[in-house]
């Protein structure tokens, strides 16, 4: 048998915060990554549900459907808050779902009674703020104060009308 000799008292208490450092060491920084991660899937999620809404909207808007408010433009909108999960809706202030329609031939945006077949139609949302849930520290120049703003487009051909009726009320 070998001998050990005893540990003192005394260098055992010198050596008990050790342990607490190197943890403290470990843990910020995969704390940050984690945070750094969900973040990053937070803002994607975000932007992709917000792209989904607009091409639900541009479908929606193709077909020259319309919902009990008798209005293509008002329809759409109301495809557009449904399908974004509450992320954006029809009564924000500032708007931010737009729709607009653009000559085909010329690109230029049509004001007034717009939606007629073979029109260009534009769906968007623009203006969404994504403040990030753990901000990196500005001590290094990496962060800026203000939030992301996202903007997503959906466009397509608008086309024939649906059987039976000659116009839609925009």
């Amino acid at each position: 048998m070998q001998y050990q000799a005893p540990v003192r008292e005394a260098r055992r208490r010198k050596s008990g915060g050790q342990a607490l450092v190197e943890s403290a060491f470990t843990f910020l920084p995969l704390l940050a990554v984690i945070l750094g991660i969900s973040d990053f899937g937070m803002m994607i999620f975000r932007w992709s549900t917000l792209q989904n809404a607009v091409r639900e909207g541009c479908r929606y808007a193709v077909t020259f459907q319309v919902d009990a408010s008798g209005h293509q433009d008002t329809s759409i909108k109301n495809q557009v808050a449904y399908h974004a999960l509450g992320f954006v809706k029809t009564n924000d202030s500032p708007a931010t779902i737009i729709v607009k329609y653009f000559n085909p031939t010329t690109f230029a945006q049509i004001v007034t009674n717009g939606n007629q077949p073979g029109n260009i139609v534009q769906v968007s949302v623009q203006g969404v703020s994504f403040s990030w849930l753990a901000p990196l520290t500005g001590q290094y120049g990496l962060r800026s104060t203000t939030p992301l703003s996202l903007n997503v487009y959906a466009s397509d051909i608008l086309g024939g009308y649906p059987v039976g009726t000659n116009s839609v009320l925009e």
